[in-house]
């Protein structure tokens, strides 16, 4: 605006339409002077993502399938809590790291979303429901955010302003599958955001098997990292582990899983594996796993959880993700 010869105001009346309103057009900027709003014409239609389909579970867990103005599509999941709700936001259209557990990975990769596609997922479903108010971000669905950084950083600071959807950085989570350069970049941004990494396995033996970015940053690397990032931000870092009963939970790998987690403060969240593609869901005694963890981490006070998965009927849940036409109803 100021560029055009107007008032700085204006600039932020846009903004704050665009993100606290959600308008889908700029005929609903009705504060805006008419000749400012057909001077913004070019820029219709607004929304850079339309919904395809609409898919929710008795939860109240929603899936939104988007398509992309270029053809692709994306999807993005709202799980709602008691008296809050957490939107987790895809930052690529497919990824190129295909873990062996993640359907995302099998569709390769095809490109980085940009800013404003992150951003227009909250939009959108802002416009849906505020109820339970959104309180949490989680950049964990299709693609790894550390390789589309500078459109992570710029959606991270977006959500944040005062202007607009006004969220907590401290509220929203990275979660990565350890791309070493983009954490200690991270760390030395001016920002508050939560670190997770997705670990799941103890010995670079089995990462490399199951998670190939591991023979480009092999685990002693990743801690290291994630030391530099605690120290950096304070609090806590997650590792994820999704469980391979009889791989990756035996009492000789949790031990060795505890001998990295020892190193720097942290939870460790574990993943029940959703079922991708044909696979069914996995009959093991979740329960007991959990124990054989506890039974080794627990003097050391390391906090525990058991993720409950939360939208994997809709295939919405960890790992389920996959952006095709085919799973929209």
């Amino acid at each position: 605006m100021s560029d055009w010869g107007e008032k700085r105001f204006h600039g932020r009346q846009v903004f704050a339409g665009l993100h606290r309103r959600g308008v889908q057009t700029l005929d609903e900027m009705t504060d805006l002077p008419l000749r400012l709003r057909d001077q913004l014409r070019p820029w219709e239609p607004l929304d850079l993502l339309s919904k395809i389909s609409r898919r929710s579970t008795s939860d109240g867990t929603v899936k939104i399938l988007f398509w992309l103005r270029d053809g692709n599509y994306i999807e993005t999941v709202r799980i709602p809590e008691e008296i809050h709700a957490t939107i987790c936001l895809s930052t690529q259209v497919g990824c190129p790291l295909d873990c062996t557990f993640c359907a995302t990975g099998k569709l390769g990769f095809k490109r980085n979303l940009t800013s404003g596609e992150i951003v227009d997922q909250v939009v959108i479903f802002q416009r849906m429901t505020s109820e339970p108010p959104l309180r949490n971000l989680v950049f964990m669905g299709m693609g790894e955010p550390l390789l589309n950084y500078d459109n992570l950083v710029k959606a991270i600071r977006v959500f944040s302003v005062s202007d607009g959807l006004e969220l907590s950085q401290k509220r929203m989570t990275v979660s990565t599958a350890g791309i070493v350069p983009g954490i200690l970049k991270l760390a030395e941004e001016e920002l508050t955001v939560k670190m997770a990494i997705s670990l799941n396995a103890p010995t670079d033996t089995l990462r490399n098997r199951i998670m190939p970015i591991n023979r480009k940053y092999p685990i002693k690397e990743v801690i290291m990292a994630a030391i530099l990032y605690q120290k950096m931000k304070g609090g806590h870092i997650t590792f994820e582990y999704a469980l391979l009963p009889g791989i990756n939970d035996t009492l000789e790998m949790i031990k060795t899983l505890r001998e990295w987690l020892i190193q720097v403060p942290c939870k460790l969240n574990l993943i029940p594996l959703n079922p991708i593609g044909k696979d069914r869901p996995s009959r093991a005694d979740w329960d007991a796993i959990m124990d054989r963890f506890y039974s080794v981490l627990v003097r050391d006070r390391i906090a525990l959880t058991l993720r409950r998965s939360r939208g994997a009927e809709i295939k919405a849940a960890c790992g389920q993700l996959a952006g095709r036409m085919d799973q929209s109803e």
